[in-house]
């Protein structure tokens, strides 16, 4: 059997994800108790656009009415700390696993990434537009909007999912298929 084809296959299988999960559940209460907000990182990339264009182009946001809608100034606060941490934490995984983590994702360890930092940089900047619509991210509605039982979230979390899961298999697939693996 192809090892390529199951994530955890192998000896080393990593950290088990029933103890991140519970470990992501104790921070959400953490926030909810300390902050009366649960985590969610939408919030903190717009503050920091909102930052970012007050620094560089101060007279264009008095224009903008969607910064003019928001009741308080743009700063940066426990949310931008905790998108910092997750960049930072992620980076620090990947380099402690030593680059063993490339078997379980499905690609051979010698190819090319499959994408480039523009196209993922273009690909993060479409789904904050879409956290922005849909006022909140995926994060948000899946960890702290089901957390408060909110009905949007009930609905959306498993949508996407099974989304995810079928653009997942159907991208493999493809691989697979054009000999990508």
């Amino acid at each position: 059997m192809n090892s390529h084809r199951h994530p955890t296959a192998g000896s080393d299988r990593g950290p088990s994800p029933y103890l991140i999960g519970a470990a992501i559940g104790l921070l959400n209460i953490g926030a909810f108790a300390a902050f009366k907000k649960g985590i969610g990182v939408s919030g903190a990339y717009e503050s920091s656009a909102a930052l970012a264009a007050r620094k560089l182009a101060p007279d264009a946001v008095h224009v903008n009415d969607y910064v003019k809608a928001k009741k308080e100034a743009p700063k940066f606060n426990w949310e931008s700390w905790l998108v910092l941490g997750t960049m930072l934490g992620g980076m620090a995984a990947a380099r402690a696993a030593g680059g063993r983590d490339v078997d379980r994702l499905g690609a051979a360890p010698d190819s090319t990434p499959l994408r480039s930092p523009l196209a993922s940089a273009a690909g993060g900047a479409m789904l904050m537009f879409g956290a922005r619509m849909a006022d909140g991210c995926t994060s948000g509605h899946g960890l702290s909007g089901t957390a408060q039982g909110a009905g949007s979230s009930w609905l959306f979390t498993p949508l996407m999912f099974a989304v995810g899961s079928l653009l997942a298999r159907r991208t493999r697939g493809k691989r697979q298929h054009d000999g990508g693996l």
